[in-house]
């Protein structure tokens, strides 16, 4: 029993060394004031809508789109159809001083799959 509490420690230990803790493969966080990462909002209809965010020209847009669509194939295993992809420059309050900084931001709506269970090929 003791070893298999060690191995199920060490193994959720690895698994939380690859997770990123900076930048757009990150969860949303702070970096220098400025709100950094993806997340994911559920919309009014039910979708998943995948919220990522850079520090202005940090990251291309193409880079951004990658981490939406990264985090819908993790989320939709039976995979996913895109409804909706918009990017833009936002502006952002920074909490630590009073100045609006630029950020950029894609939003990736999408609506997953679902396995059919009717036993129909």
């Amino acid at each position: 029993m003791r070893t298999f509490t060690l191995i199920a420690s060490l193994l959720l230990l690895a698994a939380c060394a690859h997770a990123p803790t900076t930048g757009i493969d990150a969860a949303m966080h702070a970096e220098c004031g400025q709100q950094v990462g993806w997340q994911q909002v559920t919309t009014g209809d039910g979708d998943p809508l995948f919220v990522v965010r850079s520090a202005g020209a940090a990251a291309s847009y193409a880079a951004m789109v990658h981490v939406a669509e990264e985090q819908a194939a993790k989320l939709c295993v039976e995979g996913y159809r895109v409804l909706d992809v918009e990017g833009s420059d936002q502006p952002q309050v920074d909490s630590l001083s009073p100045r609006f900084v630029l950020s950029s931001e894609v939003r990736f709506k999408v609506r997953c799959y679902e396995k059919d269970t009717s036993g129909n090929p």
